[in-house]
């Protein structure tokens, strides 16, 4: 019985680490020669792969496409995900600071979202994966606004226009970070100047405490190097 579930972890391992690697030529290919080149063939030969193979995981272009920018997305949930009991005020921290790309890695993955999100589009069924997941993000930023503003409170959050203004913010700074136009410390500084700015109406004065790990600059809590799209579906740790 124990060599049978290992034979089954050995299958299911060997069937995961292929997907990655074609998803990992996915986004190489991207990077390097443009959305445009990205076929079930070219990406067989960036994987090493025969085109069945990639075709039996991934049996379109545009299948290939939402897999590498749920990949993309995966990286950042599971690092928004893993400081989730550190409270709200660090995950919200996290979560924005990880939209503003800090490394060249970071750059590069921006650059392929970036051009997954103008193929998408003009595509129907794309775009609705790519507005599903902006609205998934601003629902959970405005969660964590619930959370650190009202934390007994319980009903739908009141701050979805606030959680729409964040998002819409950070994800400007990062392309101005990737343009040139302003470097990522200078981005970390408005974004959580603009959080600060957002929380202090609501907060009583006196709460020292519960303000300081907000608007401190986002920059302080990056420990890994992901520039992500994260998803409500992807967090499954975070607040409700």
């Amino acid at each position: 019985m124990n060599s049978g579930r290992l034979g089954v972890r050995g299958l299911g391992a060997a069937h995961d680490e292929r997907r990655r690697s074609i998803v990992a030529a996915v986004l190489d290919l991207i990077d390097t020669a443009g959305i445009d080149q990205v076929s079930i063939r070219n990406v067989a030969h960036r994987a090493g792969v025969s085109p069945g193979r990639v075709q039996h995981y991934f049996p379109t272009k545009d299948a290939l496409l939402s897999e590498a920018f749920n990949a993309i997305s995966d990286r950042g949930a599971a690092r928004v995900r893993a400081r989730h009991a550190d409270g709200p005020a660090v995950v919200l921290r996290e979560l924005l600071g990880g939209l503003i790309p800090h490394n060249e890695e970071e750059v590069r993955l921006f650059r392929i979202a970036r051009a997954f999100e103008a193929y998408a589009i003009p595509r129907p069924h794309l775009r609705e994966q790519l507005t599903r997941g902006y609205e998934d993000l601003a629902d959970l930023i405005a969660l964590l606004l619930r959370d650190i503003l009202r934390p007994e409170q319980d009903a739908p959050s009141p701050f979805l226009a606030e959680a729409h203004e964040l998002l819409a913010l950070t994800i400007g700074l990062a392309e101005l970070v990737v343009s040139g136009n302003i470097t990522p410390e200078q981005a970390d500084r408005i974004a959580a100047r603009r959080l600060a700015d957002t929380l202090s109406p609501h907060l009583p004065s006196g709460e020292a405490d519960r303000r300081t790990p907000v608007t401190a600059p986002l920059s302080a809590l990056r420990h890994s190097a992901t520039t992500v799209i994260p998803t409500v579906d992807h967090l499954e740790g975070c607040p409700p």
